[in-house]
């Protein structure tokens, strides 16, 4: 009787332990076959079409980096596999890290040693084996540069070997990217036979029809639902809460890079009013070109708000999965009403001058359930690009939301 008190103790210790350090939860489902086989097809890759196209915007989108910092390429003698690169690093242990975001699909001994698989949105696989310790599970989520293993030593080298997979055959990751880390500029086409051989073919950019897989998995990320209906307040206000957004708890992570599509908000304008402004009372940032310019959406999203709105003059709020909303404001005319799915890059307005305003301007602002912050801590407003960093916001008790990056 002790003894089976004993075992239900252990047992109940080890449920709340997995409990509380969320190793029960996986972001992705894989089945038992893809999370222990090395070599087997990617669900969904090439259907509706015998091929697809790897570009290398692709590749920078999913943020493309060398797997090993500061490592070297080399050809061993005791090379084993002819596919791959061995990347060599100085150091004793070297980190090994994600070549770009995705889902980790395998984590196990295989005869390459301990080896880790990430599935990439763009429909490609990386493999690195021969490490000395994995840092991550099957069904987690790995930002580009994230640490996923450490090396080994063998051969009186510290080293990790980097392959790439389509549909679970071999690539060579030099048809991609130099042996510097350096992206090559070719297209890259796959295609699959009916025996389940593929090929790559090169291509000048622009040169072929590009079909390009996005994995519904990206979804999981998502931290709002964005086929809830929206309230008439929602539809009616500017700020208002996000419904969901910090349920639960008080802190929400969002890390840009991995937000998916982006557009800055109006192309080559400048800044001629930042956030704070002189009196510290400026909620967004003004940015400048031509009057009547088209004014894009920044993320994919749905609009919540289309309208007039006090010294805003004509507004458009839209509502994304990854938590923000952004705001475009003082326009000549809205291209989008509430309750629309817009894309990013797509048009929503066109730039003015109504409301409040001195000279045809978008006024643009960044927000988190409903409080604006600094649109510099998403764009690099200088050179019109994303950032990629993690922003924390931790909501506090009287509402106000603080952030820290990382």
């Amino acid at each position: 009787m002790l003894k089976r008190i004993s075992i239900l103790c252990v047992a109940l210790l080890l449920a709340l332990f997995y409990s509380f350090t969320g190793h029960h939860k996986e972001s992705v489902d894989f089945s038992r076959a893809e999370r222990r086989m090395l070599h087997i097809p990617t669900a969904g890759l090439f259907g509706n079409s015998n091929y697809f196209t790897v570009t290398p915007s692709d590749l920078r989108r999913d943020g493309w980096c060398f797997p090993v910092e500061d490592g070297v390429v080399f050809t061993p003698e005791f090379r084993h596999e002819p596919v791959g690169w061995y990347i060599m690093s100085a150091e004793a242990r070297h980190e090994v890290r994600a070549a770009m975001q995705g889902v980790v699909r395998l984590v196990r001994k295989t005869d390459l040693g301990r080896t880790v698989v990430i599935l990439h949105p763009n429909g490609l696989e990386t493999v690195y084996a021969h490490q000395a310790k994995t840092l991550v599970r099957s069904g987690d989520y790995v930002s580009a540069g994230q640490p996923v293993a450490l090396a080994e030593a063998d051969h009186g080298a510290v080293y990790t070997y980097f392959t790439m997979m389509v549909n679970g055959v071999p690539l060579s990751p030099s048809t991609l990217a130099r042996e510097d880390g350096t992206l090559k500029p070719d297209w890259v086409r796959f295609t699959v036979d009916g025996g389940g051989t593929v090929r790559a073919t090169l291509h000048r950019p622009g040169t072929v029809a590009e079909r390009s897989p996005r994995f519904e998995w990206m979804k999981a990320q998502e931290l709002v639902d964005l086929d809830r209906p929206l309230t008439a307040m929602e539809r009616q206000h500017v700020g208002v809460a996000t419904p969901g957004l910090f349920e639960n708890t008080s802190v929400i992570t969002i890390d840009l890079g991995r937000v998916g599509d982006w557009s800055y908000p109006l192309p080559g304008a400048k800044v001629i009013s930042p956030y704070g402004g002189k009196r510290r009372n400026h909620t967004g940032t003004d940015l400048k070109t031509r009057p009547k310019d088209k004014i894009r959406a920044v993320f994919d999203g749905v609009v919540r708000f289309s309208g007039k709105y006090s010294a805003y003059g004509n507004m458009v709020v839209v509502r994304h999965a990854n938590g923000l909303e952004t705001c475009y404001s003082h326009n000549a005319r809205n291209l989008v009403k509430a309750g629309d799915r817009v894309k990013a890059g797509e048009a929503i307005a066109t730039v003015g001058r109504t409301g409040r305003a001195t000279t045809e301007h978008c006024h643009f602002e960044v927000r988190v359930n409903g409080v604006p912050f600094n649109s510099d801590y998403v764009f690099d407003h200088a050179s019109h690009t994303l950032r990629n960093d993690k922003l924390t916001f931790r909501r506090k008790a009287n509402g106000t939301i603080s952030i820290k990056t990382e």
